[in-house]
C-alpha cells in the first residue's frame, strides 16, 4: 500500500540556496500529492536528480556561486534529465530572468500566484 502511494506521488526537487523559496515549497504541498525533496547544494542537484528521478525540478534564481544557467544546461545536456521540466523562481524582475535565457520551461516571479504555479506544476508533470 506505502509502495502504491510512493508511485503515484509525483517528484519535485527543488534547489533552495538560503531558504528563499521555502515558502513556495510548504505552499506546493498543499496543491498536491507530492513528494518533494529540497537540497541547498547547487553542486549536488544534478547527481540528486540523477538518483531521485524528480517528475520537476524548480531552482532558485539566485545562486550565489553557481550560474542557474549552468545548472539548466546541465539538465538539458544530459540524455537521462534532458525532458525534465524546470522551474525557476526568482524575487528580481530583471530582463535577464527570462524563460529562453535559462532554456528552463518556467519562471516565476515572487510574490508567486500559488494558483498558477501549481496548474503550471501539474501541466509540466503531466506533459
Amino acid at each position: 500500500m506505502v509502495m502504491e502511494l510512493l508511485d503515484k506521488q509525483k517528484r519535485i526537487l527543488v534547489l533552495d540556496k538560503d531558504n528563499r523559496i521555502l515558502s513556495v515549497v510548504d505552499e506546493i504541498m498543499n496543491y498536491g500529492d507530492w513528494d518533494v525533496r529540497t537540497t541547498y547544494d547547487p553542486y549536488s542537484v544534478f547527481n540528486i536528480a540523477k538518483t531521485y528521478k524528480p517528475d520537476l525540478v524548480i531552482l532558485d534564481y539566485l545562486l550565489l556561486d553557481n550560474d542557474c544557467a549552468l545548472i539548466c544546461q546541465d539538465f538539458k545536456d544530459d540524455t537521462e534529465l534532458q525532458n525534465l521540466p524546470i522551474i525557476i523562481v526568482t524575487a528580481y524582475r530583471t530582463k535577464k530572468a527570462n524563460v529562453d535565457s535559462y532554456k528552463c520551461d518556467a519562471l516565476f516571479i515572487k510574490p508567486l500566484d500559488m494558483e498558477v504555479l501549481a496548474s503550471r506544476i501539474e501541466y509540466l508533470v503531466a506533459s
